[in-house]
């Protein structure tokens, strides 16, 4: 099903009619969902995200994840969480939720898309954005460290390994491909969330750079919990991004 836009004076929303109703503003006030009690708040990446209720909530999606854009980097502390307006397709927060929409759809393991809100003031807009929570999961961070020195059971970074060979396969380049951007559940079923600038592109040198780029991270972490990447871990990283279907 396409995704809807709707808008409210100098806020643009584009939704899943099937997991959301008509939205409102309210979907995205963090202060007002804490107050009416629909929401709470953890951190997260460059600040806080938020878990909030849904308005109708169903058996298979209730809890939803409340995103708000911020900058990082040097631009931070100039910009903050304002970005330069060139129509509302080409923001990161539409963007965004349209990758996710066409990425669900085709059964990769991702978050299932909810909503997007752009903000436009002039020359720049503020933005956030509404997927359905992943439950009972952990980041391949939080794994990595309560390992120790010690390495994963191999299923789970066979199927990290797994889940990043399918996201390449559908052409896509994850933009800060980490330990910490990879979720996985009870099951064993490794997710890939924040897809903040995610691009499709041809195939190429940059799939052995978001590979580079999650080893990076892994070396960090091991490193701050004391130790090295244990070298099974990679290698069933790598066995599973071999191995894995296209999709």
């Amino acid at each position: 099903m396409p995704l809807v836009r709707a808008d409210f004076g100098g806020a643009a929303i584009l939704y899943d009619p099937r997991r959301i109703g008509p939205p409102e503003p309210l979907d995205f006030e963090p202060a007002a969902l804490v107050a009416a009690g629909r929401a709470r708040p953890t951190a997260g990446g460059r600040g806080v995200v938020h878990f909030v209720t849904a308005r109708s909530p169903s058996a298979a999606d209730d809890l939803w994840v409340l995103r708000h854009y911020r900058r990082g980097g040097l631009l931070a502390g100039l910009l903050g969480d304002r970005y330069l307006y060139a129509g509302a397709k080409a923001t990161r927060a539409f963007a965004e939720l349209t990758l996710l929409a066409e990425l669900h759809e085709a059964g990769l393991a991702v978050p299932a898309p909810v909503a997007a809100r752009v903000c436009r003031r002039g020359l720049y807009y503020r933005a956030d954005l509404l997927t359905v929570a992943l439950p009972g999961v952990r980041t391949l961070a939080e794994l990595r460290q309560a390992a120790g020195t010690a390495p994963l059971a191999a299923a789970i970074p066979h199927a990290v390994g797994g889940a990043v060979r399918r996201l390449h396969e559908a052409g896509v380049w994850h933009a800060d491909l980490n330990a910490h951007n990879v979720l996985v559940d009870g099951d064993g079923r490794a997710y890939l969330i924040d897809f903040d600038r995610a691009e499709r592109r041809p195939p190429g040198a940059w799939r052995e750079a978001n590979l580079a780029r999650l080893r990076r991270s892994l070396d960090k972490v091991s490193a701050a919990a004391g130790g090295a990447l244990p070298p099974a871990d990679w290698q069933a990283l790598l066995a599973g991004y071999s191995s894995a279907s296209r999709v």
